[in-house]
């Protein structure tokens, strides 16, 4: 059966133009539903509504005779088809094709609408120096990620005389050719001077030698990219460098209690193209931090309430201002006090009186280091393919970061749910694809109707989340009924009745669990479209204080446990590991987790002392297994090299028909231990070294590898490690606050035992310098990333 048409005229020019329109946001979608199959879960749900929307691009573009586009959606729906409705999963070589016709279909819809969409050759032009072949032909198909108007040239004269006449966004320039760099690196110098044309200069090169970098440095480049060249991060280094700076302002708060003075910089900064606040009240600097979400502080040192020293000390005691950058500026000369400053958190100082183009340049290198650093420890995907907006993981993890921070404050925020009601009426009219399209007009919407400060994101297939901060109560909800009334408002495409349903909930001291208040907030909006279109619902969240706070495990937990087992009903989550010693090596920790019937997302020791209560710990340790073994094998299938470790309790460590079970598992899901790390408690095992000792053995002959968890920095530990022969320990979360110098000592003497050494709960970015300098091999913490719902974290980007 065809798709409805909905409002799509398919024998009308307007029909077809609208179907070209919509486009890039069917093909965005479908293209999200694949990433979901193809690193998570094979999940027949999914591939049906992959499905579907490809069906419908292949009925219109047959209807509307766009042969091409048609030709390769048509090739991708017949593939598709052997698999919907049936147990088959594909192999490695099928996912890979798959892969590929979906990759051809967006390549096709770009075609398909190029012809109404003026190319962006013209905004970003790349030139490339170097000779023919070898690296400029890596370069050239590593540049094949950025939509780019791309000039090669062997002749640095010849690559003059065309910037004199058409100044390149960015340039590239082979290592070889340094010898040839002094005129090219002087005009670049003098446009940057004399005409405010800032062209960064990267090189590639198949060395990484220090004295290469050295002189590329010294020839004026901004970035160096080793052979194989990164296609990821070389799109991102362009997209950050060639974009104008208009798009993402640097934005810095003045503190200065002079008021003369914070004129004068703000003046000095906002000539720059920053955007600025001046805090001319010292005591009220955390609030207006939190609203303006700055990129830097300038900071005087010498105020009379609280002076910038004692300041700066408060301001990095807050979590999310550790890593926020702060420039001291004070006519102090003494050198002393100028360390003094710095040795309290800041990060560079500027004497008084004040040099505009100085002030400028040491403001917006600051800022620039400090947003390469924010991706320093890797990427995920932040935004939504459809709508733009932020991803429901990383609405995850701003929320959990506001629950974290001190509540004592004034301003409150809440959690604000919002659908578009009679959803199933809008299928049936528009089709999945025409669907997907109104979902990425909707959210287009919500974004330009929400604050600077706010924050929002899609949250599931029909379902949006704001983050909302205001100074009370009552102004959240206004804030939320005005949202829901400008959406009511506003004139979608076809004439469209459109109006949306929301539901608020608070974020206060007794829910911990962002999950849980997400969850709470999509409860109040079904209660909200019960009443009726474009109605808002607060969920009630009572009168218990924090002493009286629900417990997060409810009388039936141990019931849900049992219940999971047999559904298969948890929540998988995955951390990442970061491998400080090889570069882009993917390493995730399974992490459990299993809602409450207040909807919070239970796990860890919690989770573990639920199972033994109920009496299903092994069962417990069993399951988590055999995902662990299901995401090695598909991630193998798929050609990626993935470590996974999985915690396993003391049912498991000390019992001696484990290996056996192990073994049986691998060969009836046709797949090796490799890649597999099993780990346990140290004190665990303590109980009964003999059997331990043999089961370690027994895994190691299947190529599993062990960790010794909780490990500490006594004697007994590390003869207990060398008595095992484990191949990683994860150090015990209180010598996370030890010294240098024993973490030193714990770090070599498992080095020397061959273990690789594992740091978890890094939530300090201070921590990271510590333990990477100490020789540890491994970091992970929540810092660095929480726990994701999928596997899509980019350890390209780790830079450590």
């Amino acid at each position: 059966m065809a798709p409805s048409s909905g409002h799509l005229d398919e024998h009308s020019g307007q029909g077809r133009d609208a179907f070209v329109a919509q486009l890039p946001k069917r093909v965005a979608a479908i293209e999200d539903v694949w990433s979901k199959l193809s690193t998570v879960d094979w999940n027949q749900d999914q591939l049906e509504s992959l499905y579907d929307r490809v069906r419908e691009i292949s009925e219109f573009s047959k209807s509307l005779n766009l042969f091409q586009l048609n030709e390769s959606v048509f090739s991708l729906e017949v593939y598709l088809s052997s698999f919907v409705g049936s147990d088959i999963r594909p192999d490695a070589s099928q996912m890979e094709a798959i892969g590929g016709l979906v990759r051809a279909l967006n390549t096709a819809a770009k075609v398909t609408s190029s012809s109404g969409v003026e190319p962006i050759g013209g905004q970003v032009t790349i030139f490339v120096l170097g000779e023919k072949g070898g690296l400029t032909t890596e370069l050239g198909t590593a540049l094949g990620k950025v939509d780019a108007d791309v000039h090669f040239f062997s002749d640095v004269d010849v690559l003059l005389q065309q910037m004199h006449k058409h100044p390149p966004k960015v340039v590239f320039a082979d290592t070889a050719m340094l010898a040839e760099m002094p005129p090219l690196s002087a005009e670049i110098v003098r446009m940057r001077s004399h005409m405010a044309l800032q062209i960064p200069l990267l090189f590639i090169s198949n060395s990484s030698s220090l004295q290469l970098r050295v002189d590329a440095i010294r020839a004026g480049g901004d970035g160096y990219f080793v052979s194989p060249l990164d296609a990821n991060a070389i799109a991102s280094q362009i997209g950050d460098m060639a974009s104008p700076d208009q798009q993402h302002p640097y934005r810095v708060v003045v503190v200065e209690d002079d008021p003369t003075q914070a004129d004068f910089a703000g003046s000095i900064l906002r000539k720059a193209g920053m955007e600025v606040l001046l805090v001319t009240e010292p005591t009220q600097v955390i609030g207006k931090l939190r609203e303006f979400a700055p990129d830097l502080i300038l900071m005087d040192i010498y105020m009379p309430e609280v002076n910038g020293i004692e300041l700066t000390t408060v301001i990095r005691d807050y979590p999310e201002f550790v890593a926020l950058p702060i420039v001291f500026l004070s006519g102090e000369q003494n050198t002393d006090k100028q360390l003094d400053a710095l040795s309290v958190g800041g990060d560079d100082f500027i004497a008084k009186p004040i040099r505009p183009k100085h002030l400028q340049s040491v403001v917006q290198t600051r800022i620039r280091r400090a947003r390469q650093l924010k991706t320093a420890t890797g990427q995920t995907a932040k935004h939504d393919r459809v709508t733009g907006l932020f991803s429901r993981q990383h609405f995850l993890d701003k929320v959990s970061r506001v629950i974290e921070q001190d509540q004592g404050h004034s301003s409150v925020a809440a959690i604000m749910a919002i659908r578009p009601d009679d959803v199933q009426r809008l299928r049936g009219e528009l089709g999945v694809g025409g669907t997907d399209h109104l979902m990425s007009d909707f959210g287009t919407v919500l974004e330009q109707h929400i604050r600077e400060t706010d924050l929002a994101a899609r949250i599931g297939d029909h379902d949006f989340g704001v983050l909302l901060k205001r100074d009370s109560n009552a102004d959240v909800e206004q804030a939320a009924r005005e949202l829901l009334a400008e959406i009511g408002a506003h004139a979608f495409e076809a004439d469209l009745d459109l109006s949306a349903s929301g539901g608020l909930c608070l974020i206060d001291a007794r829910h911990a669990d962002a999950n849980g208040l997400v969850n709470r907030a999509l409860a109040a909006c079904e209660e909200a479209q019960k009443s009726g279109r474009g109605m808002l619902h607060v969920h009630a969240t009572g009168e218990a204080t924090r002493e009286s706070a629900p417990e997060v495990v409810d009388n039936d937990f141990g019931s849900r446990v049992k219940q999971a087992l047999l559904n298969n009903s948890f929540i998988t989550l995955y951390q990442p590991l970061l491998d400080l010693q090889t570069r882009g090596s993917e390493n995730y920790e399974i992490v459990l987790r299993l809602e409450n019937s207040e909807g919070d997302l239970i796990g860890g020791r919690v989770l573990i002392d639920a199972a033994d209560a109920a009496g299903v710990g092994e069962e417990l340790d069993h399951w988590t297994l055999d995902r662990a073994i299901d995401i090695l094998k598909q991630r193998r299938e798929s050609g990626r090299r993935t470590r996974i470790f999985v915690h396993q309790s003391i049912h498991t460590a000390l019992n001696t028909n484990m290996p056996a079970w192990l073994i049986g598992r691998l060969r009836a899901k046709q797949v090796v231990g490799t890649g597999l790390v099993i780990d346990f408690s140290l004190s665990d095992l303590s109980q009964d070294l003999k059997t331990a000792k043999a089961n370690i053995t027994a895994l190691r002959e299947m190529d599993v590898e062990v960790s010794l968890s909780r490990f500490p920095e006594k004697d007994a530990a590390f003869k207990v490690l060398n008595f095992l022969s484990a191949g990683y320990i994860n150090i015990a979360p209180r010598l996370l606050k030890a010294d240098r110098s024993v973490i030193s000592a714990v770090i070599r003497q498992a080095h020397e035992a061959n273990a690789k050494v594992i740091v978890s709960n890094i939530d300090d970015p201070r921590s990271i310098d510590l333990h990477w300098s100490s020789g540890a091999d491994f970091l992970q913490g929540n810092f660095i990333q929480r726990p994701l719902e999928n596997m899509e974290y980019d350890f390209s980007q780790v830079v450590i």
